[in-house]
């Protein structure tokens, strides 16, 4: 083969050029910056062009590199798909991966009902949301709280917008005259929503010190917490509706819409494919419900 490079200078490349970056790219594939340099150096001595211009310890793709960048994007989008075709054959997997917040308090609750509807598509969840997880093909969705950002490789598809505001057991905030000053009580913090108490205050023109109390690992945690009578938390409305719809949990002060919303992302090239698109059609009318 020798009318073609490396194929693995080409994956390198694909890495490299996707970040405009030889760190990420080599975080990315678990290997060094030095192995990702030394692979473009060969690819474009083979080629006989420069990929990429390297300026103040960046590096930027040339009319060449975004020519072959597009080509690898394409081939090896259809490698892969190919790939997952042949590996699952007619089983119909699904790696889901979400945040622990949502995963327990919004998405288990209802999962079952997709199961019932798809119960040939096997399901998996994943905890841990690092980028590229669905161009590495780690997870088949993404399901994100955040800022909207235009990705061509990704598509987005909106569940809901964000409302955040303190939730605590019924009977701490007793007696309190609204509005109430937040930091004169016990306030409990989710280090994986170190901001949220100040997000909220910033929202609301809330009075008080929110910066002192008691952290926990997680928002998980914090909601058991609350739900124990231990303090008040920051917790999106839709993370809580169980709670507040039992009585276990009150949101003396309401809820806001801030800045963001959840989202649930897929490959672009992988929307069509029937499991994920029953999943994305099941949680778009599970969130409007």
């Amino acid at each position: 083969m020798n009318d073609l490079p490396s194929l693995r200078a080409l994956h390198y490349f694909k890495q490299a050029a996707q970040f405009e970056s030889f760190s990420t790219a080599a975080e990315s594939l678990n290997v060094t910056h030095s192995a990702v340099s030394h692979q473009m150096k060969n690819l474009e001595g083979w080629l006989g062009t420069v990929l990429f211009n390297r300026t103040a310890g960046r590096v930027f793709l040339t009319a060449d590199g975004i020519k072959l960048k597009t080509c690898c994007d394409r081939v090896f989008d259809e490698i892969a798909k190919t790939c997952h075709e042949i590996r699952n054959g007619s089983e119909q997997h699904l790696i889901i991966a979400c945040s622990p917040s949502f995963l327990a308090q919004w998405l288990l609750p209802r999962i079952s009902r997709f199961s019932q509807l798809y119960p040939q598509i096997t399901l998996s969840f994943q905890t841990q949301t690092p980028p590229g997880q669905l161009e590495n093909q780690r997870a088949d969705v993404l399901i994100k709280s955040g800022p909207h950002i235009e990705n061509p490789d990704t598509d987005a598809m909106h569940i809901a917008s964000d409302f955040i505001g303190p939730v605590c057991a019924p009977g701490l905030c007793h007696g309190l005259m609204p509005p109430p000053d937040f930091g004169a009580l016990p306030l409990l913090h989710a280090d994986t929503k170190i901001n949220a108490w100040q997000e909220w205050a910033k929202a609301t023109g809330a009075r008080g010190d929110v910066s002192t109390g008691k952290h926990f690992d997680n928002l998980i945690l914090a909601i058991q917490a609350a739900k124990n009578g231990l303090g008040i938390c920051i917790a999106p409305k839709m993370l809580v509706e169980k709670e507040l719809e039992e009585g276990s949990l009150i949101a003396p002060a309401g809820f806001c819409e801030v800045d963001r919303a959840t989202t649930v992302l897929v490959s672009s090239q992988r929307r069509d494919e029937p499991e994920i698109r029953a999943f994305r059609e099941w949680i778009r009318e599970e969130a409007r419900q």
